[in-house]
């Protein structure tokens, strides 16, 4: 969990960072997720994962600012996905969110109407 999960989005940071230093513009949007706000038991290693890539965003948002870099975090509750319907094929779909809708936050966030927003973590 922490491999898939907090590793990988901090090595994703590290290999985009140097081009978007010297650009001096840039944007990141990490995937945490709303089932650990707040943290709950059960997933511990899914818990501490994503909860410490919400504590990266916010710390890198800070770091990055002076260099005119945004970062940020959407965190999408369930998410309607054909994987989702087949592991939990008795659940309430209901309240699932689209892949769409998770889509359409990280557009928002890469855009230039979002150039002032940063640090912020949008649950979806």
């Amino acid at each position: 969990m922490i491999d898939l999960n907090l590793t990988s989005t901090v090595v994703g940071c590290r290999a985009v960072l140097p081009g978007m230093r010297a650009a001096r513009r840039g944007r990141i949007i990490n995937i945490a997720s709303r089932a650990v706000v707040p943290p709950l038991g059960g997933f511990i290693g899914y818990t501490v994962a994503k909860s410490a890539v919400i504590a990266l965003t916010q710390a890198l948002a800070q770091e990055e600012r002076p260099h005119g870099i945004t970062v940020n975090a959407v965190l999408p509750s369930t998410m309607d996905t054909p994987g989702n319907r087949k592991a939990m094929p008795d659940a309430d779909r209901s309240a699932w969110v689209s892949t769409e809708s998770v889509a359409d936050a990280i557009a928002f966030l890469a855009s230039d109407s979002a150039s002032a927003v940063t640090g912020a973590c949008i649950p979806v």
